[in-house]
């Protein structure tokens, strides 16, 4: 019964990215936080168009507070919460949104960070390659929401996971150059 409510919970929720997960990614062992990326990035034209807004969140210990403004369109605002873990020798960005509405499980999805000397590079960890991976003989603990895995499996699994198969040039998919217009 457990199982067939949350599956019901995460039809609900928004959709942010291709390969979601009920958990974190984040363990005691694995966060971290980086002070430099606090303050205003702009998305790199070509790529996108917006801009992020990073504080360090007052309520909970080594998490961002984001707050993304598209740049074009009629899109509003989004808020999101992100978290920095460490996978291997790679950083990972665990973002949720911060709005949990009643009766829904918030999906958290992940983006490979780069930082460079002009900005920060982000890639979706949400290809199709890593998807079937993750439902594959040797993946992750899923299940289907229309035809795609998210993933159920605790937060040291899905770190597993992406140790294993994150690493691979095909676990990414699209990516996001940002430049810092303000520091925090």
């Amino acid at each position: 019964m457990r199982w067939i409510v949350l599956v019901a919970l995460i039809t609900l929720m928004p959709g942010c990215a291709d390969l979601l997960s009920v958990h974190s990614l984040a363990t005691a062992e694995s966060l971290t936080f980086d002070e430099s990326l606090l303050g205003e990035w702009e998305c790199a034209p070509k790529e996108c168009k917006g801009t992020a807004y990073l504080r360090a969140d007052a309520a909970a210990r080594k998490t961002y507070d984001i707050v993304w403004v598209p740049g074009e369109g009629s899109d509003e605002p989004l808020r999101l919460r992100g978290q920095l873990v460490r996978v291997g020798s790679r950083i990972v960005l665990d973002l949720v949104t911060a709005k949990r509405a009643d009766m829904a499980v918030p999906g958290h999805f992940f983006l490979l960070m780069q930082k460079r000397d002009d900005g920060l590079t982000f890639q979706w960890l949400d290809s199709e390659w890593l998807r079937q991976e993750a439902m594959g003989a040797n993946g992750v603990a899923h299940t289907m929401i229309d035809d795609k895995p998210v993933l159920t499996a605790g937060s040291t699994a899905v770190q597993a996971f992406l140790l294993k198969f994150g690493q691979d040039s095909r676990a990414v998919s699209g990516g996001m150059v940002f430049k810092r217009t303000k520091r925090g």
